[in-house]
């Protein structure tokens, strides 16, 4: 299960609230046992990193765009 209490966005904390639910979907459908080690909130994406070296790119509206 998937659990975030913080992210960080340009600077500030914002509430885990603020995830898109599709990214939620996402995380929990593929990445079902993965540690999130970091999420940034750039302008128009969501950049979520995993303990395993994994970076996943979703557009602003949640939308899976990549893995790095």
């Amino acid at each position: 299960m998937v659990n975030w209490s913080l992210i960080n966005s340009d600077g500030r904390k914002a509430s885990s609230a603020k995830i898109r639910k599709s990214i939620v979907s996402f995380m929990t459908r593929h990445h079902p046992c993965s540690v999130i080690d970091s999420i940034e909130k750039k302008y128009n994406a969501y950049k979520i990193s995993l303990m395993n070296g994994l970076c996943l790119i979703f557009d602003a509206d949640g939308h899976y765009i990549k893995t790095n």
